[in-house]
This record gives structure tokens, sequence and C-alpha cells, in this order.
């Protein structure tokens, strides 16, 4: 049967992650939870869940992640090492300071994959060329940003996406293929995956839906009571979140 596996992204210690991993799997029985790791080894090797993979990428690892262009393809080519040729037919990729707030999360997101006939669905997308944001006008600046875009099956080569890295849902084919794709200079993460599926012919689309939930900077884990008794999905930035019993039981009942 083909599965739905759901990526955490962290780098916590042990018990906040078993924490996180218990949450989401309880909240989505139907999909296979898998842990992309990049905090120190000896936790990785501590940490008992049965699916999860080290991270050794040291673009993963930036403190300035803009300057530094922080980067998910180790991430997602890891992934794709572990799970090839398991079943997977998508991907929810998720950081681990997202809190998800009510079950069928995964239903709802193939409900907007179908409705929108989309491969890739990312919060905030838009596009960045011709503009004066300063993720692209810093990517532009670059001796290989042609390069970067020129292999591109689209008549418009031009075309450069940004989204909001913390939540994003894929085919198989666009995860894989986008980990697969060359990159010829270091790109923004947020830049990276949708100009990046894009162009390798990949229907990229917005979810709407989470864009007053997921905020690219600060702490909402005050809002967590209001916004599940309002029936929303998901809650970001919450970074303690994993630390409290009391959290968990609030949010699983």
């Amino acid at each position: 049967m083909l599965k739905t596996v759901i990526v955490l992204i962290s780098h916590q210690t042990p018990p906040e992650v078993l924490a996180m991993c218990g949450a989401w799997q309880r909240l989505n029985p139907e999909a296979l939870i898998h842990v992309a790791y990049g905090g120190p080894e000896h936790d990785f090797e501590a940490l008992a869940w049965p699916g999860r993979t080290f991270i050794r990428d040291p673009r993963l690892r930036t403190r300035d992640h803009q300057r530094e262009r922080q980067s998910y393809r180790g991430i997602m080519q890891g992934v794709v090492a572990a799970l090839s040729g398991s079943g997977v037919a998508r991907v929810l990729m998720v950081e681990c300071d997202v809190v998800p707030l009510r079950a069928g999360l995964v239903e709802f997101l193939m409900i907007q994959e179908a409705e929108q006939q989309a491969q890739v669905l990312g919060v905030g997308l838009r596009r960045a060329d011709g503009t004066s944001h300063p993720h692209f006008l810093a990517h532009q600046s670059h001796r290989c940003f042609r390069a970067w875009l020129d292999s591109s099956v689209r008549p418009d080569k031009g075309v450069v996406l940004m989204m909001l890295g913390c939540l994003t849902w894929w085919t198989w084919e666009a995860f894989s293929a986008t980990a697969a794709a060359a990159e010829p200079m270091p790109v923004y993460l947020e830049l990276a995956m949708p100009t990046t599926a894009h162009h390798l012919g990949f229907r990229v689309r917005n979810l709407s839906a989470f864009e007053a939930d997921l905020d690219p900077v600060g702490e909402l884990e005050h809002l967590l009571p209001q916004r599940r008794s309002e029936g929303r999905w998901v809650l970001h930035p919450c970074k303690q979140f994993w630390r409290g019993e009391g959290n968990l039981k609030e949010i699983l009942g």
C-alpha cells in the first residue's frame, strides 16, 4: 500500500524527539514517521525511534540561516536513500517547532493536492524574481545564478519562487527529483525547494489555509489553546513545546 511519510526535522534531545514523534504518530496513525536528525551524533545513537536518519550535511547546521544559505538538500537526499523502494507516495516535511493541533492533517493535505493538481505544496509561496527581495538579490549576484536556472524544462527560465521551509508537502516523485537536482551554487532553502521543483516541471502551489498559523520568526506557544479551539491544523514557531508533558496532554486529549 502506498504510504505518506512525515519527516520530522530535529536537533533536540531524545526525550523531546520521542514526544514529538509520538504526538505526530497518534494524530496521523496512517502515516510513517521518520526523523531527520541534525543534532549531536551521540543523541542520535540514543534515539529509540525506528525510522531515523542522521544528517551530516554542514549546510543544515547553519547559525545565520539566510546568509549562510541553510539547505534541506541533505535531509531530502538522506530520506530518499533511507526510504526509496519502500512504497512511499507522499512526503510531509516538518520542522520540530511546528505543533500539530488536530487529527486528519494528512487527509487534508491530500485533498489540497488533488484540488490544486499540485506535486508540491508550501506556505507563503510567491515569485521573487524581478523584485527587491533581499534573498533574490543576494542570489542573483552569484556568478552561477544563471547556471542554476538554465537547466529548466520551463519556457520561462527566470522564475524564482519562495516559500517557508517549516512545512512542505510533496509527491515522492517531486521530492526525490528535487533532492537529486544539481545545485551549482549554494541556494537558501526557501528559494531552493520551490524553484528547483518548478524548473523540473512539477506544479508548485500555495497552502493558503496555513498562512495565518505559520510565522517565520517569533514564539507562538501562548496561542496554542486559542488556535486549537478554533480548529486550526498547526502552529509555528513553538520552540520549547516538546519539553512539557502538560503540553502533550493538551493537544492529544
